[in-house]
Order: structure tokens, then sequence, then C-alpha cells
């Protein structure tokens, strides 16, 4: 005889449903929360080697030439 779902086997799955959802809603913020810390922190080094790469370039054209010989 097949049997016919009851009120708490529906529930149950609607349960295990709403469950998954709230853990693949917390798991997309925190992952992207991650990622954009790694994305500020890598703007932030590449920000960094620019400004010291264009002090060095400054400092290397300003300083004086060397005397003709």
């Amino acid at each position: 005889m097949a049997r016919s779902s009851s009120p708490e086997r529906t529930g149950s799955v609607l349960a295990t449903l709403v469950g998954w959802l709230v853990v693949a809603v917390v798991g997309w913020v925190l992952l992207t929360s991650v990622l954009g810390v790694i994305r500020w922190l890598v703007r932030g080094v590449i920000l960094v080697a620019v400004i010291l790469g264009l002090l060095w370039a400054y400092a290397a054209l300003k300083a004086p030439k060397d005397p003709p010989a």
C-alpha cells in the first residue's frame, strides 16, 4: 500500500529546505565579506607599490647628473 505524505513529513522537508537556505545565505554573506577584505588588501598593496614606484622615479629623475669627464 502506498503511504501518503503526512503533515509531519512535509514539515520536516520544509524545515530542512529552510535550514539549507539559511546556511546558503550566511555562507554567501561570509564569502563576499572575506573576498571583499582580500580585494581591499590587494588594492592597498598595489596603491603603496605605485606610490613607492613614483617616488623612486621622481628621485631618480631629480638626482643631479654626473659631470662630464
